[in-house]
This record gives C-alpha cells, sequence and structure tokens, in this order.
C-alpha cells in the first residue's frame, strides 16, 4: 500500500546513470558555446520542472534505498536502460518498491521476465507468439549438452549471469557447431555454472514499437513504429553490434499491415508481461517468409531526449516535455492518485481529445 500527498508539485528523484551524470556535471561547469547543444539530462530536469516539480538526480548505488527514503520523494523516474554500475536494472528497481514511493516503469517481476532472454522467449512460445527459434543450453563444469539439429546456422549465443542477459560479454556469432563447443570451453574456464542461449540468426528487417499506458485502465496505446536501414553490405556481426541510433530510419505508417499486427502481438505480450506504463517492443521482419518475429519488449528502454520514445513521439508532434510528463500522468493514473496543477489539466485535455476522437469513429 502506498501512501503519498499530492502537492502541487512533487518532488521527483531522477535515476540516471553515473557516467551521463558525471557529463552532465561536466556541462554545467562549462557550458557549450552553442545554445541548441543542450545536454539530454537538462533537457529533462526542464521538461518535468516545467509541470512544477521539484528534481534531484540520483544514481542506482548502495545508498540509493536510504537516499530514497531520506530524501523524502513523491515520486521516482528511471532513467537507466544500461546503468554504468554493477546494479543491473533488475535488481535496484525493486529498491523502489522498499521505498514505497510510487515510480514511472514496470515492476521488479517484469523487467526480470523481459530482461532473462531465454524465460522471455519460452513464454512467447507458450504463448504462441513466433520469435526467432533457440535453445537454452546449461553450462556446467564444462560439460555441454548437444546442439539441437534443427537449429540453421549462423546461430547467435547470449551468455547469461543471474537469469539476466550479460552485458560484459558480447554475444558471438557462430557459423558451425564446433565453433559454438570452442566459444563455450573458453567461457567454463572462467565460470563454473552459466546459461547460454543459442537463437537463430534472422536475416529481417527491423523496427522499434514504443508502448504507452496500462492494461488495468483500459489505456494502452502505441507511438510510430521505428524501422532502421541495414545496408546490403554489412556483415552480420556489424547488423548485431552497431548502435542503431548511427543508422538512418524511417516511420512505419499506422495503417501498414505489419504495424497492425505488431500492435497486436505487442499489447498481449505487453500484458502478461505485466509491464506497466511504457515499453519499447522489438520486432523482425523475415526477409524470407515474411513472417513476423518478436525479438523482445524492453520495459527499461530509453527515456531520454535522444531516444527511440522521443523520437516516435517528435513524429506525432507530441513535444518532449508533454511526452514525459504524459509518462507520469499514466503511472499516476495507476497509482489512483489524485491529480493536481498541470496534470490534472494535461488529463482534461487527453480526455477531451479521445471524446472527439470517438465521435469521429461514430460518424
Amino acid at each position: 500500500m502506498f501512501f503519498i500527498t499530492i502537492y502541487i508539485y512533487m518532488k521527483i528523484a531522477l535515476i540516471v546513470d553515473p557516467e551521463l551524470l558525471s557529463s552532465y556535471q561536466k556541462y554545467l561547469e562549462n557550458p557549450p558555446e552553442n545554445p541548441e547543444s543542450i545536454h539530454p539530462f537538462q533537457t529533462l530536469k526542464d521538461a518535468i520542472e516545467e509541470y512544477g516539480n521539484k528534481t534531484q538526480f540520483l544514481t542506482p548505488n548502495e545508498q540509493l534505498l536510504s537516499q530514497l527514503i531520506e530524501g523524502k520523494f513523491d515520486f521516482i523516474v528511471n532513467t537507466t536502460d544500461k546503468a554504468s554500475t554493477r546494479f543491473k536494472p533488475a535488481q535496484y528497481v525493486g529498491l523502489f518498491d522498499l521505498s514505497q514511493i510510487p515510480y514511472l516503469g514496470s515492476r521488479l517481476d517484469a523487467i526480470g521476465i523481459c530482461k532473462n532472454k531465454a524465460l522471455f522467449k519460452s513464454i512467447l512460445q507458450l504463448n504462441y507468439i513466433a520469435t526467432p527459434k533457440f535453445q537454452i543450453l546449461k553450462i556446467q563444469s564444462g560439460i555441454f549438452p548437444k546442439i539441437d539439429p534443427k537449429l540453421k546456422f549462423p546461430l547467435i549465443i547470449k551468455i547469461f549471469a543471474e537469469g539476466i542477459h550479460e552485458p560484459t560479454i558480447p554475444d558471438i556469432i557462430v557459423h558451425a557447431p564446433n565453433e559454438i563447443y570452442g566459444d563455450l570451453k573458453n567461457l567454463s574456464k572462467k565460470r563454473k555454472f552459466t546459461y547460454a542461449l543459442l537463437e537463430e540468426y534472422i536475416p529481417a528487417r527491423k523496427f522499434y514499437l514504443p508502448i504507452f499506458g496500462n492494461d488495468l485502465n483500459d489505456d494502452i496505446h502505441f507511438l510510430p513504429a521505428i524501422e532502421y536501414i541495414y545496408p546490403d553490405d554489412w556483415t552480420i556481426e556489424q547488423r548485431i553490434h552497431t548502435i542503431t541510433e548511427e543508422m538512418e530510419y524511417k516511420f512505419l505508417e499506422i495503417t501498414n499491415p505489419i504495424v497492425k499486427r505488431a500492435r497486436k502481438v505487442a499489447h498481449k505480450a505487453y500484458t502478461f508481461c505485466h509491464c506497466r506504463d511504457y515499453a519499447m517492443a522489438v520486432f523482425l521482419i523475415d526477409r524470407e517468409t515474411d513472417n513476423l518475429l518478436l525479438h523482445e519488449i524492453n520495459p527499461i528502454t530509453n527515456l531520454l531526449p535522444n531516444g527511440k520514445m522521443a523520437l516516435a513521439a517528435e513524429h506525432i508532434g507530441l513535444s518532449y516535455r508533454d511526452m514525459i510528463n504524459d509518462l507520469i500522468l499514466t503511472a499516476l493514473k495507476r497509482y489512483d492518485l489524485k491529480l493536481r496543477g498541470k496534470y490534472g489539466k494535461r488529463e482534461k485535455l487527453l480526455q477531451k481529445e479521445q471524446e472527439q476522437i470517438d465521435q469521429q469513429k461514430d460518424i
């Protein structure tokens, strides 16, 4: 049970990547001459404070729980999709629940399911949602299980630690069975027990579908899908390891049949994984079969102004200020908290816009 008093403003804790916070502090000490070179954290801070809130940056570390409680925060916004700390997202998000402070985003259980790729893909199979074929390998004291002969090469090896995809070990591309055993044997010298996920590499188009809202409120909706364009001459390694922000992209129309199918699939997966407030669904379109495959759902996707969520919002004319505060509004409604100040006004405006949309549908 959460107890909170909402005043005209809230005191909001912004959980951020420590390395990015360090760069922001340097930005404040030596502001750039170009006024348009605004640090993402400054944009985030300004956007939330424009709604009358007070903000403070915190990083995920051993003191986070005590800092949240002693700071008497009213709300938490987590922006760390890839925090450069030994605390994995699925661990420190649990501290938000212990603090009993309302927060934006999914709970520990949902993040744990989605970030455990092997478990997530197994759940997709049980719910008849197409995903690239895979096999889970348990590596124990140098003993390796037999590779499923039905899997087609090339394969991608993903290593797991404590149920979470291990970011410190890059995904490995293998083209033959002997390569798999060689790579796993080298890994077993460092770790006696671990899990690996073997996944078929699919020559495919790849697009991202941002999800907003909550199933309990019956207000789940989507931002435009973004497809990133891979050059034809790229190798498999380049396709897997290149950061998408460095690539060309295009938006997919809502009327596109593939987008319509993707929305239904994403809604289903988002719901049974118990995601809350927002997430990013990642889809593949098999170039050989045109099959739509759900690759992952990321419940802690980048919420900063340089992320895909903000990019999709901008495409439909939704400012970053309104996007981030609409997400906070979604969470406040989920907690059934009284909406005051600009959040109350924003909710009335959104309700009015939805009524107009519903009236047009009836015509």
